[in-house]
């Protein structure tokens, strides 16, 4: 089983949209799939259940809860394990479990089904607390959405700083690539991404995420993914499939 890791710990990049689209298609596409809601706003877990489940990635954990117990089908080939508020409050009591392992307990618990999946989606907190840790340390890749603007590079910095401390305090071998999202294409952002370009060589996917609010609204209200709108003036939907065939390309050759 791969395992991606969406992550920014600046917010308003598009990071839970990009991981439920990201999980759906790569889902579309025969593989099985699981997301995982690791952020407390539980943005994802609303996309596809109505209710609360006793389970969630909070119990799981705290240790409360079994890897299986905490899997919800959701649609053909996707899996999801869902947040909730009080995930929020997780990382503090975890932190104060002083005699059981704290960093890679989503790891061990991942283990447990990597035979019966081929794809993990974890859908990070914008933050680089413990819960974050948990998700770097089980995954085999880490994206980094990025919406090309003056704020960006300030984010993306801290969280390549913090990864790289993770990986060497951890002998971890995990890398990144960053996708830009919420892209205008007018030419401050052009200047924007041609800096980042200069900076991390060959860790950029080649696809953008283009701005198209109004069809993200539409699909999220409706309770679905947009990318499996087929209209082809939502450019958007057609965006996030190029991104997935390029992931999919990404662990051809791991």
């Amino acid at each position: 089983m791969f395992t991606i890791s969406m992550l920014n710990m600046k917010g308003g990049v598009g990071k839970t949209t990009t991981s439920i689209n990201i999980a759906t298609g790569i889902a579309n596409k025969g593989y099985k799939t699981l997301l995982i809601d690791l952020d407390p706003q539980s943005n994802a877990t609303s996309i596809f259940l109505d209710e609360d489940t006793e389970s969630t990635t909070s119990t799981l954990i705290k240790g409360e809860s079994t890897i299986h117990n905490s899997i919800v089908k959701v649609k053909e080939n996707l899996w999801l394990i869902p947040s909730e508020l009080n995930l929020a409050s997780t990382e503090t009591e975890i932190r104060m479990q002083t005699t059981a392992p704290q960093h890679n307990r989503l790891q061990k618990a991942l283990a447990q089904i990597a035979s019966e999946f081929d794809y993990c989606v974890i859908d990070c907190p914008p933050s680089l607390g413990l819960l974050t840790v948990n998700a770097i340390i089980a995954s085999s890749l880490i994206i980094i959405p990025i919406k090309p603007d003056r704020f960006a590079v300030k984010a993306f910095q801290e969280t390549i700083t913090h990864m790289t401390n993770l990986r060497k305090n951890f002998e971890l071998s995990v890398d990144f690539k960053i996708i830009f999202t919420i892209v205008n294409r007018n030419n401050s952002e052009k200047e924007y991404i041609e800096q980042f370009k200069q900076t991390v060589e060959g860790k950029i996917f080649n696809t953008q995420i283009r701005s198209q609010p109004r069809p993200i609204i539409d699909a999220s209200s409706e309770r679905r993914a947009v990318i499996e709108e087929l209209d082809p003036k939502v450019g958007v939907a057609e965006d996030m499939r190029q991104l997935v065939n390029e992931i999919l390309e990404v662990f051809k050759h791991a």
